[in-house]
């Protein structure tokens, strides 16, 4: 299999290599990150009152007042939006500015806003679907991701939190996310779309099934949101999550695996192939000529549809490297499940305290930026 070295860091000793996969194509990231940044602006909430600009330079967000907070993430989005080409016009940036800087003030100069911005993102939506209908998928699929944690943070269609989450992991939009992913399989990363596609799985069954108490903290759903968009547009490899321990636990995973999917065939044929090779070995010692005779011939025929040995043997093991690929980032995309899951920490198991993952340390700038302003990163 080929390898990337991108995915071992240097000195990473006991670090396994990964099959070369593909990252998301630069036009489809910039759509899902718009996509994630305008849900993000929508349901950010302003504090009740200005924060106090911090004593040294160093600023990140959650030191700048609310009416900044809304004109850097309106410019962020602006940047984003001229990158994948459906850049706003001087006049209307100019006018979502104005009405960001009295999102503040008042509740009705919020919900304006709020108003304008809904705007906006039906116009980015008609131009990408127009455009690009793959970037207008990726788009949609940013707002879905995004939205995750946004509906919970500002349930919509429950009175509490933990009543949106039935809404939010609904068969009904886990499926249509799942649809998203799968209509980009081939513009993403294929460990990062079956990674976002099984945790959706799981936190669809843990929500359906589970009684989560009214006082659960929704930080790691926060966070989990957070994992999906990175590793989706590329902002982080999936094997960045995990350490030399897991990358050796990558190669076992790929021998169960392979185990597993053709112990029953093994069975079934290893009598089979045995019993076929000792026959033809048997012909072969008896009618020796008469063997050669017929490969011949056979080879012959098939030379005449243009099939040669050099070309059959390539054929093979061409197919055998991409199916070794394929199972290769199956058994890699398992091992990054598990390690990226934030299910075990939003509902640890009885006695158990929750911790956080080794995963989860390049979101908490973000993570904790947001829970200081009361909304998503």
């Amino acid at each position: 299999m080929k390898t990337d070295g991108q995915a071992t860091p240097a000195g990473a000793e006991g670090a396994t290599p990964v099959a070369e996969r593909r990252s998301a194509s630069r036009e489809i990231a910039g759509a899902i990150d718009l996509g994630w940044r305008v849900a993000a602006l929508h349901s950010l909430r302003p504090p009740a009152t200005a924060s106090q600009a911090a004593e040294d330079m160093l600023l990140n967000r959650r030191s700048l007042s609310a009416a900044d907070r809304f004109e850097l993430e309106l410019r962020a989005i602006a940047g984003v939006a001229q990158r994948i080409g459906v850049g706003l016009g001087d006049a209307e940036l100019s006018a979502l500015l104005a009405l960001a800087g009295a999102a503040a003030a008042s509740p009705a100069g919020e919900q304006a806003f709020r108003d304008a911005l809904a705007r906006q993102h039906i116009s980015f939506a008609k131009q990408l679907w127009a455009a690009h209908e793959p970037s207008g998928k990726a788009y949609e699929l940013g707002n879905f991701l995004s939205d995750s944690w946004n509906r919970a943070l500002r349930p919509r269609a429950a009175s509490d939190p933990i009543g949106e989450l039935h809404e939010i992991f609904s068969v009904v939009r886990v499926e249509r996310i799942k649809l998203l992913l799968d209509d980009l399989q081939t513009r993403v990363d294929p460990v990062a779309a079956l990674a976002v596609s099984t945790h959706l799985d799981d936190w669809h069954k843990h929500v359906r099934d589970t009684a989560i108490p009214a006082d659960r903290s929704l930080e790691p759903l926060e966070r989990q949101t957070i994992v999906w968009r990175q590793m989706l547009t590329g902002d982080k490899e999936p094997e960045a999550y995990i350490g030399r321990v897991e990358r050796v636990a990558v190669r076992k995973e790929f021998t169960d695996q392979i185990w597993k999917r053709n112990r029953r065939r093994l069975y079934v044929l290893a009598p089979l192939l045995v019993g076929l090779g000792a026959g033809l070995a048997v012909l072969y010692d008896d009618n020796e000529a008469i063997v050669r005779g017929v490969a011949g011939g056979a080879l012959a025929l098939a030379g005449t549809f243009g099939f040669t040995r050099a070309s059959m043997i390539g054929t093979l093991r061409r197919g055998l490297e991409s199916w070794g690929d394929l199972m290769w980032n199956r058994a890699l995309a398992t091992v990054i499940c598990r390690k990226t899951s934030m299910l075990a920490e939003f509902c640890p198991p009885a006695g158990d305290a929750p911790q956080r993952t080794n995963s989860t340390s390049t979101a908490s700038p973000a993570a904790s930026d947001a829970r200081s302003s009361g909304t998503n990163a």
